[in-house]
Protein backbone atom coordinates (compact mmCIF):
# COMPACT_ATOMS: atom_id res chain seq x y z
CA UNK A 1 0.00 0.00 0.00
CA UNK A 2 2.74 2.08 0.69
CA UNK A 3 4.45 2.00 -2.92
CA UNK A 4 1.10 2.62 -4.11
CA UNK A 5 0.53 5.85 -2.53
CA UNK A 6 4.19 7.21 -3.17
CA UNK A 7 3.68 6.70 -6.93
CA UNK A 8 0.51 8.59 -6.76
CA UNK A 9 2.34 11.00 -4.54
CA UNK A 10 5.28 11.43 -7.52
CA UNK A 11 3.01 11.29 -9.98
CA UNK A 12 1.15 13.98 -8.28
CA UNK A 13 4.18 15.78 -8.12
CA UNK A 14 5.44 15.59 -11.81
CA UNK A 15 1.87 16.57 -12.96
CA UNK A 16 2.15 19.87 -11.02
CA UNK A 17 5.94 20.29 -12.08
CA UNK A 18 4.41 19.69 -15.89
CA UNK A 19 1.56 22.05 -15.63
CA UNK A 20 3.76 25.02 -14.04
CA UNK A 21 6.84 24.46 -16.59
CA UNK A 22 3.94 25.38 -18.96
CA UNK A 23 4.17 29.06 -17.14
CA UNK A 24 7.66 29.48 -17.72
CA UNK A 25 7.53 31.24 -20.91
CA UNK A 26 4.96 33.83 -19.59
CA UNK A 27 6.33 37.44 -19.99
CA UNK A 28 4.25 38.10 -16.88
CA UNK A 29 6.60 37.94 -13.48
CA UNK A 30 3.96 37.03 -11.44
CA UNK A 31 2.82 34.18 -13.22
CA UNK A 32 6.31 32.48 -13.19
CA UNK A 33 7.02 33.42 -9.62
CA UNK A 34 3.90 30.75 -8.56
CA UNK A 35 5.54 28.55 -11.40
CA UNK A 36 8.60 28.60 -9.38
CA UNK A 37 6.58 28.11 -6.43
CA UNK A 38 4.82 25.29 -8.11
CA UNK A 39 8.15 23.36 -9.33
CA UNK A 40 9.44 23.70 -5.62
CA UNK A 41 6.60 22.34 -3.86
CA UNK A 42 6.17 19.20 -6.91
CA UNK A 43 9.67 18.57 -6.45
CA UNK A 44 9.72 18.10 -2.70
CA UNK A 45 6.57 16.26 -2.98
CA UNK A 46 8.40 13.99 -5.59
CA UNK A 47 11.60 13.72 -2.97
CA UNK A 48 9.10 13.03 -0.07
CA UNK A 49 7.46 10.29 -1.88
CA UNK A 50 11.15 8.61 -2.90
CA UNK A 51 12.32 8.78 0.67
CA UNK A 52 8.83 6.93 1.55
CA UNK A 53 9.47 4.31 -1.02
CA UNK A 54 13.16 3.41 0.10
CA UNK A 55 12.22 3.61 3.85
CA UNK A 56 15.11 6.09 4.51
CA UNK A 57 12.77 8.66 6.34
CA UNK A 58 13.47 9.32 9.63
CA UNK A 59 10.93 10.76 12.46
CA UNK A 60 7.91 11.53 9.45
CA UNK A 61 10.21 13.65 8.00
CA UNK A 62 8.68 12.50 4.77
CA UNK A 63 5.02 13.13 5.49
CA UNK A 64 6.46 16.57 6.88
CA UNK A 65 8.25 17.20 3.49
CA UNK A 66 4.90 15.88 1.44
CA UNK A 67 2.88 18.77 3.61
CA UNK A 68 5.12 21.46 2.91
CA UNK A 69 5.39 20.79 -0.76
CA UNK A 70 1.74 20.29 -0.86
CA UNK A 71 1.21 23.88 0.46
CA UNK A 72 3.31 24.84 -1.71
CA UNK A 73 1.72 23.97 -4.46
CA UNK A 74 -1.99 24.66 -3.50
CA UNK A 75 -0.77 28.38 -2.52
CA UNK A 76 0.74 28.56 -6.06
CA UNK A 77 -2.42 27.30 -7.56
CA UNK A 78 -4.28 29.79 -5.62
CA UNK A 79 -2.11 32.71 -6.04
CA UNK A 80 -2.82 31.46 -10.48
CA UNK A 81 -6.40 31.73 -9.51
CA UNK A 82 -6.34 35.20 -8.47
CA UNK A 83 -4.40 36.81 -10.67
CA UNK A 84 -6.36 35.32 -13.64
CA UNK A 85 -9.44 36.18 -11.67
CA UNK A 86 -11.06 33.10 -12.11
CA UNK A 87 -10.83 31.24 -8.39
CA UNK A 88 -12.77 27.71 -8.46
CA UNK A 89 -12.99 26.70 -5.14
CA UNK A 90 -14.14 22.76 -6.39
CA UNK A 91 -10.96 22.30 -8.07
CA UNK A 92 -9.00 23.96 -5.02
CA UNK A 93 -10.71 21.62 -2.59
CA UNK A 94 -10.01 18.47 -4.38
CA UNK A 95 -6.28 19.28 -4.74
CA UNK A 96 -6.62 20.17 -0.86
CA UNK A 97 -8.78 16.43 0.16
CA UNK A 98 -5.91 14.54 -2.60
CA UNK A 99 -3.30 16.46 -0.65
CA UNK A 100 -4.21 15.58 2.50
CA UNK A 101 -4.84 12.05 1.42
CA UNK A 102 -1.54 11.81 0.69
CA UNK A 103 -0.45 12.76 3.54
CA UNK A 104 -1.99 10.69 5.47
CA UNK A 105 -1.43 7.86 3.68
CA UNK A 106 2.42 8.66 3.96
CA UNK A 107 1.79 9.15 7.67
CA UNK A 108 -0.10 5.11 8.25
CA UNK A 109 1.99 3.30 6.03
Amino acid sequence: MGIGISILAILFGLLHIAAAATQFRSTDFASRGSAIMMVCGGITVVCAAITHITGTSVLYVDALSMAVGSMLISFAAYLNGKRVKKFNPRHHMIRALIEALLVVGVILW
